[in-house]
């Protein structure tokens, strides 16, 4: 998701290169961290181990945890660094590049949800559509400015929980009952891909001014089954979108969206 949104520009095939080879590394990567998903608690100096519970909140930041050291390695395997958020509620959750300079940075988010009984599939939302992807708000809620950015990654994990509450919140363990303390989930799947690829065409959730993801299984999410054509429709497509229901009277889905570019480019004939 290029930051102008513009479409093919010089270099812009070694920039797609570049951004598929960093994906496939965090693949790699990520594929070796079976043993790193049996995380049951904090630990404390004294040996004192606590359960996580079932917070998702929680355990959204466990995630990001068991995935930071792939992300610098891999950062390093390519001589860039790493720029985390000084401050909270900032996108993304790592910044991938060579300087501060840089004007190619990679943007990497990760996206965490537990599975539904009964359903395969599942959803995330993918951060505001007001903020800074609107011309205007490039430097709103975001490290660097957005247009600083040439991809934005989405390391998504999808995963059982095994707690439906927050499970020996009045208990501690010794490390030598670590066998015993809780594991807080199971049967964790990732996948790695870009945002404009994963994103619907439908806010959300309720009157919310997220981007929703696709309602997909995790094959979908791996192949990026999303509805956008390309990176410029995704952000053209975004950037129109009304903030409410009542804002949305010229288009509220990806058909009556083409649909009125259609007949833009008809009239302007």
């Amino acid at each position: 998701m290029t930051g102008t949104g513009k479409g093919t520009s010089v270099g812009s095939d070694e920039l797609g290169r570049r951004a598929v080879h960093i994906k496939n590394a965090l693949i790699a990567e990520l594929n070796k961290l079976d043993d790193e998903y049996s995380v049951c608690g904090f630990i404390n100096r004294s040996g004192s181990i606590y359960p996580l519970g079932s917070d998702t909140k929680v355990l959204s930041t466990v995630f990001e945890l068991i995935c930071r050291p792939v992300v610098y390695a891999v950062a390093a395997s390519v001589a860039h660094r790493i720029v985390e958020p000084s401050v909270q509620n900032h996108y993304p959750d790592f910044t991938m590049m060579r300087n501060r300079a840089d004007k190619e940075k990679i943007a990497i988010d990760v996206k965490t949800t537990y599975r539904r009984q009964g359903s395969e599939k599942f959803r995330y939302t993918l951060g505001g559509h007001t903020s800074f992807i609107r011309i205007g708000n490039e430097r709103k809620n975001i490290v660097f400015p957005f247009d600083d950015y040439t991809a934005h990654l989405v390391i998504g994990f999808i995963y059982n929980r095994l707690v439906s509450k927050k499970a020996g919140i009045d208990l501690r363990y010794s490390v030598e009952q670590i066998e015993d303390a809780p594991a807080p989930f199971s049967d964790v799947e990732f996948f790695v891909q870009d945002k404009w690829r994963i994103s619907s065409d439908r806010a959300g959730s309720g009157n919310t001014t997220n981007i929703g993801s696709i309602n997909g299984t995790i094959d979908d999410f791996r192949r990026g089954a999303g509805p956008f054509g390309s990176e410029r429709e995704f952000l053209d497509y975004w950037r129109a979108y009304g903030r409410t229901a009542g804002d949305r009277t010229d288009f509220s889905d990806i058909d009556g969206f083409r649909r009125l570019e259609q007949g833009r480019t008809t009239g302007n004939r």
